[in-house]
């Protein structure tokens, strides 16, 4: 729970202009607990609406099979890897309101205005957001692809329909924090596309149909919910870069709505804007941690790529960003590839794409800066070509490392 002394030392290090928008936010929830302002009525989709083209053209196929399907088994035996639970028996589907480290269920009152701090309430929130970023569908979704077994796929609709029954919007935890929202629909974005989009089978009958609806309204109602709550002035850093990583995600990959095309230029402009003023010229994130480094540059990496699928380039500026913040990574990596722990960190990924025992963040993005910008040196400091990058770059990137 915040106390008194750390409000009135946050206070003391605000300007008008950030105590204004403090109370006009507080003045909005309490409007929107009262119904008004929500998207509880999602509107009809755009006539003659296109789905978002995948990060890729031809998703890549080269990769050890058993290894995503005993991660997604092991997800369908209620398995879930939670930080320092590296196999928490949540059950599948899983009781999503429950925090899998104390066992405390969180109540579905309204989100915006639950105390998530207090775990006399929630429980340890960091373990119980952790499932419900829904990385875990991402694995069944690739499974699937992989595979083709059915069972993967009934497991992602399994999976979905469990949540929406559990977490309806607005209430719960779930619905409390813009930057849960946008890593969830980040992480719908992969799945989407590695189920087949909307011509998925997964669609296929009156369950389908259902779910199919009861997805695009949700995803809707994510897009929304992020475009109302930013994080700014003191609470930016990088939730409010993740948090347009999500808007952009997911008005690209779903731009089926007349707030689509306004959500993904804003979101686009947040993007290049924070690029450039949380990351120094030299490279260097300004938190100066370099867990939040790496995570930065992931969300630079991976809505540069959603972009440039879509049609929708980022500058060059941009790109320079992200390949000097690489530069960095590849300076404090020692001979032997090992990277010094500066700053805190939160454990967070964007999206969980590898399964890899041995997976490193910081060499993934290095295996992938050295094909994006031809940088032979951070081929030799990444080591190999692993799969994350080939899920992001495609099989015949490997040809080029």
């Amino acid at each position: 729970m915040t106390s008194l002394a750390w409000k009135i030392n946050r206070l003391r290090t605000m300007g008008v202009g950030e105590i204004t928008w403090r109370v006009q936010n507080a003045l909005q929830k309490r409007v929107e607990k009262k119904g008004f302002m929500l998207a509880h009525k999602v509107p009809a989709m755009i006539a003659g609406a296109r789905f978002g083209r995948p990060w890729l053209p031809v998703l890549p196929e080269g990769f050890e099979l058993a290894r995503y399907c005993a991660a997604a088994d092991a997800i369908i035996a209620g398995k879930f890897k939670v930080f320092a639970l590296p196999a928490a028996e949540l059950g599948f589907p899983p009781n999503w309101n429950r925090d899998p480290k104390t066992g405390k269920i969180a109540p579905l009152s309204f989100g915006k205005t639950l105390d998530y701090r207090d775990e006399r309430i929630v429980g340890n929130i960091k373990y119980l957001w952790e499932p419900n970023r829904h990385y875990e569908l991402v694995t069944l979704a690739q499974a699937w692809y992989l595979s083709r077994e059915v069972k993967y796929r009934d497991a992602c609709a399994a999976l979905l329909n469990s949540w929406f029954e559990q977490a309806p919007y607005p209430r719960g935890v779930s619905w409390s924090s813009s930057l849960e929202n946008a890593l969830r629909i980040s992480n719908w974005s992969v799945a989407w596309h590695l189920l087949g989009g909307d011509k998925s089978s997964i669609f296929e009958g009156e369950a389908g149909a259902a779910l199919k609806q009861r997805w695009l309204d949700s995803i809707y109602q994510h897009c929304h919910f992020i475009a109302s709550h930013f994080s700014l002035y003191s609470s930016a850093n990088n939730h409010l870069l993740g948090e347009y990583m999500g808007l952009f995600i997911g008005a690209s990959t779903w731009p089926c709505w007349s707030e689509s095309a306004r959500w993904r230029r804003h979101a686009k402009q947040g993007l290049e804007e924070q690029a450039l003023i949380q990351n120094g010229r030299d490279g260097v994130n300004l938190e100066q941690g370099i867990w939040y480094h790496h995570e930065v540059a992931d969300m630079l990496l991976i809505n540069g790529l959603v972009g440039r699928a879509n049609g929708d380039e980022f500058s060059k500026e941009y790109w320079a960003r992200l390949e000097a913040m690489l530069e960095f990574i590849q300076a404090l990596l020692d001979v032997n590839g090992n990277m010094p722990m500066i700053g805190d960190s939160d454990d967070a990924l964007m999206v969980r794409f590898s399964h890899q025992a041995d997976f490193d963040p910081y060499h993934a993005l290095l295996a992938s800066g050295a094909i994006l910008f031809q940088r032979a040196d951070f081929a030799a400091k990444a080591g190999r070509f692993e799969d994350k990058s080939r899920w992001l770059l495609g099989d015949g990137a490997e040809a080029e490392f």
